[in-house]
Formats: C-alpha cells, sequence, structure tokens
C-alpha cells in the first residue's frame, strides 16, 4: 500500500475542525466508474462542496488520508460520510470503482470489461484492507468486535449510516464471492502479519543496537574467554558482548584485524 497525505482543507467539514472518539471503521465504494482517487480529491477540495467528506479514500495500490485519522490514537477528525450516528463514532474510507463499469439505476449496473474490473476491485480491496489493518492498530481496534468495521450497508442496518448498498452491492454485481466478514477476516489477518514484521524488525533493531542481550552457550565459555582476554570480543561498550548479535560486514572487519594483530604477536614470538 502506498499511503499519501492530501487534506481537503478548503472544504467546510476540515474547516469545522471536530473531532471525534474513534470506535470503528466504515467501508464505502464511490458509487460511480472512477479509479483515481485524486479526482475526488480535486473535486472535493472546495469551499462551495459542503456535503460528503470522508476520512480517505482507496484506488488500485494507493491510499489517500483525506481527513486526519493517523494523528492521534483513538482520535480522529469527524467527518461526513456515513450520515447518522456514525459520523460520531466512524472513520470512513471511499474504494474507488473501475472505469468500465456503468450504472443503470441504483446499485445497479453493467460491465464491458468483466476481467478488468473485477482485478481492480480486488487490488483495492486487498490495499483497503492493509489501510484498514494500520488504522485498527493504530486506534486499538479489534476487526472481528461486532460493529467496529462495518460496511455502508451494515451501517444502515444497524440504524447509524443512511440507506447505501456499498460497497457489497460492487463485490456482488462483479460475481467476487467477497463479503465484508471476509474482509473482516483479511483485516485482522494482516494485522497479524504486520506485527509479527514488526516484532522482528524491532528485535533485529535492538540487536544492532547491542541493547538486547542474549545469553550465550556454556560450550563457548572457554573459547569466550580466551577472546576477551586478547581484546578480540570488545562488546558493545555498555556491559553487553552480544555474542548472539547477528555479525555485519563490519564487525567482522574487526574481529579479523584484531585476531590477526594476536596472531602476528605469536608469529613474532612475543608470547608463549
Amino acid at each position: 500500500m502506498n499511503l499519501h497525505q492530501h487534506f481537503l482543507t478548503a472544504k467546510p467539514c476540515y474547516k469545522a475542525g471536530r473531532s471525534i472518539k474513534v470506535k470503528g471503521l466504515m467501508l464505502h465504494s464511490v458509487g460511480c466508474p472512477q479509479p483515481d482517487p485524486m479526482v475526488f480529491i480535486k473535486n472535493w477540495n472546495s469551499a462551495s462542496y459542503d456535503r460528503a467528506c470522508v476520512h480517505g479514500f482507496v484506488g488500485g495500490t494507493e491510499a489517500y488520508e483525506t481527513l486526519p485519522m493517523l494523528s492521534s490514537p483513538g482520535t480522529a477528525h469527524r467527518g461526513w460520510h456515513g450520515g447518522g450516528s456514525s459520523n460520531n463514532t466512524h472513520i470512513g474510507v471511499e474504494m474507488c470503482e473501475p472505469s468500465c463499469i456503468k450504472y443503470t439505476g441504483g446499485a445497479s449496473f453493467t460491465c464491458t470489461d468483466k476481467a478488468k474490473a473485477v482485478a481492480f476491485v480486488e487490488q483495492t480491496t486487498q490495499t483497503a484492507v492493509e489501510l484498514f489493518a494500520k488504522l485498527c492498530k493504530f486506534h486499538g481496534l479489534d476487526p472481528l468486535a461486532p460493529g467496529v468495521i462495518v460496511s455502508h450497508a451494515e451501517g444502515h442496518k444497524l440504524g447509524i449510516a443512511t440507506n447505501h448498498g456499498d460497497p457489497e452491492h460492487l463485490w456482488r454485481g462483479l460475481g467476487t464471492g467477497y463479503t465484508m466478514d471476509k474482509f473482516r477476516a483479511a483485516v485482522a489477518a494482516e494485522m497479524e502479519d504486520d506485527m509479527t514484521k514488526e516484532q522482528v524488525l524491532e528485535i533485529i533493531k535492538e540487536y544492532e543496537a547491542g541493547k538486547t542481550e542474549q545469553n550465550p552457550g556454556e560450550w563457548s565459555q572457554s573459547d569466550r574467554e580466551w577472546a576477551e582476554q586478547n581484546g578480540i570480543i570488545t562488546g558493545f561498550g555498555n556491559g553487553k558482548m552480544g555474542y548472539q548479535v547477528p555479525c555485519t560486514r563490519e564487525m567482522m572487519v574487526a574481529f579479523l584485524h584484531r585476531l590477526w594483530k594476536v596472531v602476528k604477536v605469536y608469529i613474532d614470538g612475543k608470547v608463549g
């Protein structure tokens, strides 16, 4: 996911400066054949556009933050996206739709290139999954808890949003087999993957900084004592020897140079 920031600073919604305590996320789709999020961002960022105002747009691999939603954990700028009470509790994100569809009335549409449309929708949905995983993690939300991640259509059934059928109508109309239950499950899986990656990166970072000390095995004790006594292994200067730290080429060069000094002393017959 490529995440960009393009706040809708000219809109009355942005200028109102109201905030909400984030209780959930609402997924929308734009309801017209436009795959480029920047088209909406440019058209909506106007003082005269006093209607809808969402927190973000997703299209293909690109995601855009259009109202502050990743500034302070637990809070976000209040948007105008779901109607009803959802505006006071949920962050709203719009998924763009493929250019090869044409609406014929309500949530019904035709499609001139189904393969192209499905490919775009699947990629956009995956990007939305990644964005929602990031939002859930940032705001401490459980994506599988009731009412946390909902579609606009589900929001209406819950009585917190206006009567719309998105985005299920898009998935259903293209025969993708995708559902909100699958979307929520995908967000949860993405969060697990992200957490694992972050934990691994943090461990590596701590190792490289010499902050994490893993106890070496007893089998190497005499070798370690010899290396320390001869100045080959000196540690990180903070009391940590870092025997379990991954060895960089820089560390290897220092090790070889120190070892050569010790070997040279033996060769020159200055000791032992």
